[in-house]
């Protein structure tokens, strides 16, 4: 799929569902791979920077419109849903991370345990940090914004600044 918008470099591999509309920005190296169970529906004028990634075997994406993704942004596998509101920058080196192994039995290997998930929200007008990782079942409230190197592993409520590992809320925007 090469269209004005989309670097030759890019990689666009759909094999479930997809919408990228006609103001979808793919720099160089950008990469979206959409398997037979995955679905990505990509709002109004997003950017995915150089070796940005968005990875969805089984699960599903949506943003709202003007979402930026940094350099080396990596989206992998949200099974349970991801969600990104309108106006959301999320800076580079950022890992949203929508399942982990299963690790309940020690008589089994974690590689062959049932994953689990959870959905992931990301709210409007949110600014996620450099290098932040953001686990399954996380909720960033709108206008919030998540200092670089955070883990968030728990909600932030919204119009908080908030960073650390793990990410806890320091302030309020007022």
């Amino acid at each position: 799929m090469i269209r004005k918008g989309i670097h030759a470099t890019a990689v666009v591999d759909v094999q479930g569902k997809a919408v990228l509309p006609e103001t979808t920005i793919l720099e160089p190296q950008a990469v979206i791979f959409i398997g037979p169970d995955g679905v990505l529906e990509l709002g109004e004028k997003n950017t995915l920077y150089p070796h940005c990634t968005i990875r969805i075997d089984k699960g599903w994406m949506r943003t709202g419109a003007e979402v930026s993704f940094g350099p080396g942004v990596m989206i992998y596998e949200p099974r349970a849903g991801l969600e990104i509101g309108n106006h959301c920058m999320i800076a580079g080196g950022t890992m949203i991370c929508g399942v982990q192994h299963g690790m309940h039995s020690l008589d089994i290997p974690m590689r062959y345990q049932e994953p689990s998930a959870g959905k992931i929200v990301i709210e409007d007008d949110v600014w996620i940090g450099m290098r932040v990782v953001i686990m399954p079942g996380v909720t960033i409230g709108r206008q919030s914004v998540i200092g670089a190197g955070s883990l968030v592993t728990r909600d932030v409520p919204p119009r908080s600044i908030a960073w650390g590992t793990p990410c806890e809320v320091r302030q309020t925007r007022s």
